[in-house]
């Protein structure tokens, strides 16, 4: 195999894909972001018609360079900002601006150590730096202005400068969570409910997940919902200092009538709260008197829907953790696969089709002569260090999930199912009187998750109308034609036990019981 053309489908594929998401997400705010795409597409493709591997390889190392590791900062940055750990946040986001000196990054760091200014009480010197972003329209100089009021707690005015913003702030739904709040902060709760119920859909895309949270946590708290706030707080929100989520969880008690309760909560808080939030739970009790107008109808439907989403993106949409212990079947095959190629490498070698051979490689002849046990020990070899890789960074992406919908067993089911099948369909179809080649590898078994995840998916859609169901069950539609084009361009690649055991892990999922189904209660089911 030309692990050339491999990397270079490889690298088209993710930057088409990243490309995609990218502009569906963010659109304007990331155009930065689509440039480097393009940029790393026109070096792969320039590899591709030179017929220069070390173009190709180029291509791969900016795309590691330039998107997986800043991608990989931010997400280090998104939980730092969360915690409100600013001197953190800051100094990764300033390793992000010279990654990425693009889309807000250069000016971003300025803008967070304004914060770190404000939370050591020094407001002056950050009311300073915020204010040298008035008039600046992108979407790093309008959050810069939404946390100026925010600090300076003038509230008051944010509304009437919402207004003279709308077009900039729609296309930038990163701001929403600024905006309810300056609407809840004021007493508008019925515009805030108007708000996120007339921008459910672009709330809904907003990456990372927990800044879809953040817009529920203001829904949630100024409708009065203590519940669901505390749903919040024990997933994604989590990460909130401790103070903070207390002050939410106040403020839901307040809106909910209960005074004194939110009162004697707040009062305790104050004592040990650092400047900024000292000066929220001021303004707080200085309400506390204020009498709460009850929600309507309509806008408890929005509430209520909205703590459906929640619970959908929760069970259907969540990324699980390799290292959860509902986990333990996805890391006992990694282990078994990075063991066997260990094997390979002390016997000759992971390329080395004699060593494949001798340990247990699908050869249809053999097989034919009785030696059945190659359709199973074949799922754990691999043909070099690049199939491998590529095999276990997919199974670590699909393999938690699946194993927490179906549970150790069920998964082991499908994964081995799915795997043997897929070995099956390609010895059933292989020519007696052909060449016929060696198969290795763990491909047919990945490729039975994605089905067995899109049949999850359909079912969750069926059953309960989740549109996260729905968005990850096309997103596996997605990878199984990505993954029949890059068969298509690369012979060496089996595309029969790729697509058959899809089909099989897909078949099989139908007829499995799943835990992502919700009780009466609406929180999902454990799955141990």
């Amino acid at each position: 195999m030309d692990h050339s053309i491999v990397t270079f489908w490889l690298v088209v594929s993710l930057c088409l894909a990243g490309m995609t998401a990218t502009w569906t997400r963010v659109q304007f705010a990331g155009r930065g972001w689509v440039a480097v795409y393009l940029a790393i597409l026109l070096v792969a493709v320039t590899g591709w018609l030179l017929e220069q591997a070390a173009i190709v390889y180029l291509a791969a190392a900016l795309w590691f360079l330039l998107i997986f590791l800043p991608g990989l900062i931010a997400t280090r940055y998104n939980r730092r900002f969360m915690q409100q750990d600013y001197a953190g946040a800051r100094r990764l986001a300033q390793i992000i601006r010279r990654l990425h000196p693009a889309d807000g990054w250069i000016e971003l760091p300025t803008i967070i150590r304004a914060l770190e200014l404000s939370q050591k009480g020094d407001l002056t010197a950050a009311s300073e730096t915020l204010d040298r972003f008035q008039g600046v329209k992108s979407l790093v100089g309008l959050a810069a202005i939404m946390n100026l009021y925010r600090i300076t707690n003038r509230w008051n005015e944010q509304p009437a400068w919402q207004l003279r913003h709308r077009e900039e702030i729609e296309r930038n739904p990163d701001l929403f969570a600024g905006v309810l709040r300056a609407l809840g902060e004021t007493g508008d709760v019925r515009g805030l409910v108007e708000f996120y119920d007339g921008h459910r859909q672009k709330i809904g895309r907003l990456v990372p997940p927990a800044s879809r949270d953040v817009c529920r946590l203001m829904l949630f708290a100024f409708c009065g919902k203590r519940q669901e706030v505390e749903r919040l707080f024990s997933g994604n929100l989590a990460v909130l200092p401790a103070p903070i989520r207390a002050f939410w969880l106040a403020t839901a008690d307040l809106e909910a009538g209960a005074s004194e309760s939110a009162k004697g909560q707040l009062e305790a808080l104050l004592p040990g709260a650092e400047p900024l939030l000292q000066r929220a739970i001021e303004r707080r009790l200085a309400r506390i008197s204020l009498v709460p107008e009850p929600l309507d109808a309509s806008a408890e439907r929005v509430v209520e829907e909205a703590s459906k989403e929640r619970s959908h993106e929760e069970r259907f949409g969540s990324q699980r953790s390799l290292f959860s212990n509902r986990a333990r079947a996805t890391q006992l095959l990694m282990a078994v696969n990075v063991l066997a190629f260990i094997a390979e490498s002390c016997l000759g070698g992971g390329t080395n089709l004699d060593v494949l051979y001798r340990l247990g490689g699908l050869f249809p002849p053999a097989v034919r002569d009785g030696e059945w046990w190659r359709l199973v020990a074949s799922l754990f070899l691999h043909f070099g260090a690049l199939h491998l890789a590529m095999n276990m960074l997919a199974l670590w992406a699909l393999g938690p999930f699946v194993e927490f919908a179906l549970g150790f067993w069920r998964f082991m089911l499908v994964y081995l199912l799915a795997g043997i099948g897929s070995m099956a369909t390609v010895m059933a179809l292989s020519s007696p009187t052909g060449a016929e080649p060696l198969t290795v590898g763990a491909s047919g078994c990945v490729m039975g998750l994605v089905g067995a995840t899109g049949s999850l998916m359909l079912r969750g859609w069926r059953r309960e109308k989740a549109l996260a169901a729905k968005r990850r069950m096309v997103l596996m539609l997605l990878i199984v034609f990505m993954q029949f084009l890059f068969d298509s361009a690369i012979p060496q690649v089996s595309m029969t036990a790729h697509l058959s055991g899809a089909f099989i892990g897909f078949a099989a999922a139908i007829f499995l019981r799943d835990r992502l189904t919700a009780p009466a209660t609406g929180k999902p089911r454990p799955a141990g």
